[in-house]
Protein backbone atom coordinates (compact mmCIF):
# COMPACT_ATOMS: atom_id res chain seq x y z
CA UNK A 1 0.00 0.00 0.00
CA UNK A 2 1.16 3.36 -1.04
CA UNK A 3 1.37 6.63 1.02
CA UNK A 4 -1.59 8.19 0.04
CA UNK A 5 -3.46 4.76 0.19
CA UNK A 6 -3.36 3.04 -3.03
CA UNK A 7 -2.16 0.06 -4.25
CA UNK A 8 1.25 0.01 -5.14
CA UNK A 9 2.52 -1.89 -7.92
CA UNK A 10 4.78 -5.10 -7.25
CA UNK A 11 8.23 -3.56 -8.70
CA UNK A 12 9.11 0.32 -8.45
CA UNK A 13 9.72 1.56 -11.96
CA UNK A 14 13.36 2.65 -11.92
CA UNK A 15 14.56 5.06 -15.16
CA UNK A 16 16.87 3.44 -17.33
CA UNK A 17 19.73 5.34 -17.57
CA UNK A 18 18.90 6.60 -21.26
CA UNK A 19 15.61 7.90 -19.58
CA UNK A 20 17.73 9.63 -17.17
CA UNK A 21 19.31 11.41 -19.83
CA UNK A 22 16.89 12.76 -21.39
CA UNK A 23 14.71 14.01 -18.74
CA UNK A 24 17.84 16.22 -17.53
CA UNK A 25 19.49 17.01 -21.47
CA UNK A 26 17.09 19.95 -21.15
CA UNK A 27 18.01 21.76 -18.00
CA UNK A 28 22.24 21.02 -18.92
CA UNK A 29 21.43 22.80 -22.35
CA UNK A 30 19.71 25.48 -20.53
CA UNK A 31 22.49 25.74 -17.83
CA UNK A 32 25.69 25.97 -20.44
CA UNK A 33 23.05 28.67 -22.33
CA UNK A 34 23.27 30.54 -18.93
CA UNK A 35 26.57 30.12 -18.40
CA UNK A 36 27.57 31.34 -21.91
CA UNK A 37 25.39 34.60 -20.85
CA UNK A 38 22.85 33.55 -23.64
CA UNK A 39 19.63 34.63 -23.69
CA UNK A 40 17.13 31.73 -25.29
CA UNK A 41 16.89 34.83 -28.64
CA UNK A 42 20.46 34.81 -29.01
CA UNK A 43 20.93 30.70 -28.92
CA UNK A 44 18.36 29.97 -31.06
CA UNK A 45 19.41 32.44 -33.80
CA UNK A 46 22.83 31.50 -33.86
CA UNK A 47 21.82 27.60 -34.09
CA UNK A 48 19.46 28.47 -36.86
CA UNK A 49 16.15 27.45 -34.33
CA UNK A 50 13.20 29.17 -33.17
CA UNK A 51 13.09 30.81 -29.83
CA UNK A 52 10.32 28.24 -28.91
CA UNK A 53 12.14 25.25 -30.09
CA UNK A 54 15.17 25.66 -27.84
CA UNK A 55 12.47 26.67 -25.11
CA UNK A 56 10.70 23.34 -25.72
CA UNK A 57 14.25 21.34 -25.79
CA UNK A 58 14.86 23.35 -22.34
CA UNK A 59 11.87 22.00 -20.98
CA UNK A 60 12.34 18.72 -22.05
CA UNK A 61 8.85 19.17 -24.67
CA UNK A 62 10.95 18.28 -27.40
CA UNK A 63 13.64 15.74 -28.01
CA UNK A 64 16.14 17.33 -30.12
CA UNK A 65 18.16 14.91 -32.56
CA UNK A 66 21.58 14.51 -32.70
CA UNK A 67 22.31 16.88 -35.07
CA UNK A 68 20.36 19.44 -33.67
CA UNK A 69 22.21 18.40 -30.45
CA UNK A 70 25.94 18.85 -32.34
CA UNK A 71 24.61 22.41 -33.59
CA UNK A 72 23.68 23.56 -29.82
CA UNK A 73 27.23 22.09 -29.09
CA UNK A 74 29.03 24.20 -31.29
CA UNK A 75 26.97 27.30 -31.09
CA UNK A 76 27.92 26.79 -26.94
CA UNK A 77 31.74 25.90 -27.49
CA UNK A 78 31.41 23.10 -25.82
CA UNK A 79 31.62 19.25 -26.91
CA UNK A 80 28.30 17.28 -27.58
CA UNK A 81 29.73 15.04 -24.67
CA UNK A 82 29.37 18.10 -22.09
CA UNK A 83 25.49 17.94 -22.86
CA UNK A 84 24.75 14.82 -21.28
CA UNK A 85 24.70 14.68 -17.29
CA UNK A 86 26.34 11.63 -15.80
CA UNK A 87 24.23 9.57 -13.16
CA UNK A 88 26.56 6.28 -12.96
CA UNK A 89 29.90 4.90 -14.55
CA UNK A 90 29.36 1.48 -14.82
CA UNK A 91 32.77 -0.30 -15.48
CA UNK A 92 30.81 -3.19 -17.32
CA UNK A 93 27.54 -2.53 -19.51
CA UNK A 94 25.42 -5.33 -21.42
CA UNK A 95 22.82 -3.98 -24.14
CA UNK A 96 20.20 -7.05 -24.72
CA UNK A 97 19.02 -7.34 -28.33
CA UNK A 98 15.45 -6.99 -26.94
CA UNK A 99 16.10 -4.19 -24.51
CA UNK A 100 17.85 -1.22 -26.54
CA UNK A 101 19.38 1.75 -24.21
CA UNK A 102 17.98 4.40 -26.34
CA UNK A 103 19.36 7.24 -25.76
CA UNK A 104 17.10 10.00 -28.07
CA UNK A 105 13.51 8.52 -29.22
CA UNK A 106 9.62 10.52 -29.23
CA UNK A 107 6.67 9.09 -30.43
CA UNK A 108 6.52 11.47 -33.21
CA UNK A 109 9.90 11.04 -34.25
CA UNK A 110 11.11 9.27 -37.40
CA UNK A 111 14.46 8.88 -35.59
CA UNK A 112 15.80 7.17 -32.72
CA UNK A 113 19.59 6.33 -31.49
CA UNK A 114 20.20 3.07 -29.34
CA UNK A 115 23.63 3.97 -27.26
CA UNK A 116 26.03 0.45 -27.60
CA UNK A 117 29.51 1.78 -25.93
CA UNK A 118 29.65 2.40 -21.81
CA UNK A 119 29.67 5.83 -19.93
CA UNK A 120 33.23 5.49 -18.46
CA UNK A 121 35.33 7.93 -17.08
CA UNK A 122 37.66 9.13 -20.10
CA UNK A 123 35.70 6.74 -22.76
CA UNK A 124 37.75 6.99 -26.46
CA UNK A 125 34.76 6.65 -28.73
CA UNK A 126 31.09 6.30 -28.58
CA UNK A 127 28.88 3.96 -30.25
CA UNK A 128 25.45 4.41 -31.50
CA UNK A 129 23.19 2.35 -33.38
CA UNK A 130 20.62 4.78 -35.65
CA UNK A 131 17.47 3.77 -37.04
CA UNK A 132 15.22 6.24 -39.26
CA UNK A 133 12.29 5.78 -41.52
CA UNK A 134 12.76 9.08 -42.64
CA UNK A 135 15.42 12.47 -41.97
CA UNK A 136 15.28 16.01 -43.04
CA UNK A 137 17.85 15.92 -46.02
CA UNK A 138 18.56 20.02 -44.78
CA UNK A 139 19.91 19.26 -41.61
CA UNK A 140 23.50 19.74 -41.18
CA UNK A 141 25.92 18.25 -38.67
CA UNK A 142 28.61 20.23 -37.80
CA UNK A 143 30.43 17.70 -35.06
CA UNK A 144 33.96 18.01 -35.40
CA UNK A 145 36.19 14.25 -34.65
CA UNK A 146 36.42 11.15 -36.52
CA UNK A 147 33.53 9.08 -37.32
CA UNK A 148 33.15 5.29 -38.63
CA UNK A 149 29.87 4.88 -40.32
CA UNK A 150 28.59 1.21 -41.09
CA UNK A 151 25.36 0.73 -43.09
CA UNK A 152 23.43 -2.22 -41.71
CA UNK A 153 20.08 -1.56 -43.92
CA UNK A 154 19.06 0.67 -46.29
CA UNK A 155 21.08 3.02 -48.58
CA UNK A 156 22.47 6.75 -47.33
CA UNK A 157 24.09 9.27 -48.87
CA UNK A 158 26.92 11.61 -46.82
CA UNK A 159 27.36 14.85 -48.58
CA UNK A 160 30.67 16.71 -48.40
CA UNK A 161 30.01 20.26 -49.75
CA UNK A 162 30.31 19.03 -53.30
CA UNK A 163 31.79 15.41 -52.29
CA UNK A 164 28.71 12.55 -51.81
CA UNK A 165 28.95 9.39 -51.04
CA UNK A 166 26.25 6.83 -51.13
CA UNK A 167 26.63 3.66 -48.91
CA UNK A 168 24.63 0.72 -49.03
CA UNK A 169 24.33 -2.27 -46.75
CA UNK A 170 27.92 -3.94 -45.53
CA UNK A 171 30.11 -0.59 -46.86
CA UNK A 172 31.08 1.76 -44.31
CA UNK A 173 32.88 5.38 -44.82
CA UNK A 174 35.26 6.86 -41.76
CA UNK A 175 35.97 10.62 -41.74
CA UNK A 176 37.15 13.29 -40.28
CA UNK A 177 33.88 15.22 -39.51
CA UNK A 178 33.72 18.75 -41.50
CA UNK A 179 32.46 21.88 -40.01
CA UNK A 180 29.20 20.93 -42.22
CA UNK A 181 27.90 17.53 -43.62
CA UNK A 182 24.62 16.09 -44.52
CA UNK A 183 22.86 12.40 -44.27
CA UNK A 184 19.98 11.73 -46.45
CA UNK A 185 18.25 8.63 -47.36
CA UNK A 186 18.43 7.30 -50.92
CA UNK A 187 15.07 7.43 -53.12
CA UNK A 188 12.82 4.92 -52.66
CA UNK A 189 14.40 3.46 -49.30
CA UNK A 190 12.24 3.20 -45.96
CA UNK A 191 14.30 1.81 -43.19
CA UNK A 192 17.90 2.86 -42.44
CA UNK A 193 20.03 1.57 -40.05
CA UNK A 194 23.22 2.50 -39.24
CA UNK A 195 26.36 1.63 -36.75
CA UNK A 196 27.65 4.70 -36.01
CA UNK A 197 31.65 4.85 -33.85
CA UNK A 198 31.91 8.29 -32.91
CA UNK A 199 35.78 9.94 -31.42
CA UNK A 200 35.71 11.90 -29.59
CA UNK A 201 32.80 10.71 -27.17
CA UNK A 202 29.76 11.76 -27.82
CA UNK A 203 28.60 10.78 -24.30
CA UNK A 204 30.59 10.15 -21.03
Amino acid sequence: MSSDGTAGSAATHRPSEAEWVLSNLGSRIRELRKNRGMTLAELAEQGGYSEGYISAVETSATVPSLSALSTLAAVLRVDVSALFPREVEPEVTVHRADAPNQLKLSESSAESYSLLSSRLDSPSYTALRHEFTAIDASATYRYLGERFCLVLQGEITLSFGSEKFSLTPGESLHYSSHPEHALSINHGIDNVEILWIVTPALVR
